[in-house]
């Protein structure tokens, strides 16, 4: 587990220090052999990321779909430069049948999601999610003034990552709340951060956010899987009912139960579920 946001810049390379930045910014790259490339990356993503480096004037060497930087030195201003890059207003949008139970069975990954229009400091979050199958449409900063948020697809998902949070993230030194909140009438669930200062402080959520994404990051392969043998159609009935009647307590013991007695991880030292209400 990382302990902190930021390694001593003083000990990267100019590569390492680029490639902290992009994934700061939400772009899932790795470092390997002093060249970056896009982890579980698309056509679509790699043309992304060569657009935002232009975009950047950041002078890189492509060798196919990896890219190595061609300077030494990448100076500081640059990674801030690349951090706190602006998203783009851009559409949101889901036909109803994702919010259903079937989706959220079949479903294996999330969606994929322009990096670039995503907002700084939440973007990481956002492509975590969903490289963990949990299915986040966006995810929004609060611009300094707002709460932060991260918006999922129905309340399946809202009530999946409650599961997760309390199994996986019960450890992580956070400096907000980071709570599942169901609206629209129990229709819809929202990730959303509370403080207990008067104002919001941007490099503590984007401290908060890496730390997450960090866990479902490392955790990807096994979250799917989990979700994958545990929940199955013909459970359709069952979860559509407590959904109707927007039983969201009841919805959750019951995912619980179900999460619990199909968690075949051998890890002792990870904390048992606990049952709580939302």
């Amino acid at each position: 587990m990382k302990k902190s946001l930021f390694v001593e810049m003083k000990l990267q390379t100019g590569t390492e220090k680029l490639a902290e930045a992009l994934l700061l910014r939400g772009f899932p790259v790795e470092l390997e052999n002093d060249f970056i490339s896009l982890r579980n990356g698309s056509q679509q993503d790699l043309h992304q990321l060569k657009i935002f480096l232009e975009t950047l004037s950041v002078p890189v060497f492509w060798s196919e779909s990896r890219f190595q930087l061609l300077t030494n030195h990448f100076p500081l201003h640059k990674v801030k430069e690349i951090i706190h890059f602006k998203g783009r207003q851009h559409s949101v949008h889901m036909e109803g049948y994702h919010f259903k139970w079937r989706s959220f069975v079949n479903r294996r990954y999330g969606i994929r999601t322009n990096t670039i229009n995503l907002c700084p400091y939440t973007a990481i979050m956002v492509k975590a999610l969903n490289e963990a199958g949990i299915v986040a449409l966006a995810g929004c900063n609060g611009h300094g003034k707002h709460n932060p948020n991260f918006q999922l697809s129905g309340v399946y998902y809202g009530v999946w990552f409650s599961i997760i949070q309390e199994r996986y993230m019960q450890e992580l030194k956070l400096h907000y709340r980071w709570n599942v909140k169901f609206i629209r009438e129990a229709s819809n669930s929202i990730i959303v951060a509370n403080k207990p200062e008067d104002k919001w402080d941007m490099n503590k959520v984007l401290a908060d956010c890496y730390q997450m994404a960090n866990v479902l990051t490392e955790h990807a392969t096994e979250l799917r899987e989990w979700k994958r043998r545990t929940f199955k159609r013909k459970m359709k009935q069952t979860a559509e009912t407590f959904k109707k009647t927007r039983d969201i307590n009841q919805l959750f013991d019951w995912m619980n139960d179900i999460a619990t007695l199909n968690d075949n991880c051998k890890n002792e030292s990870t904390p048992h579920i606990l049952k709580r209400r939302i």
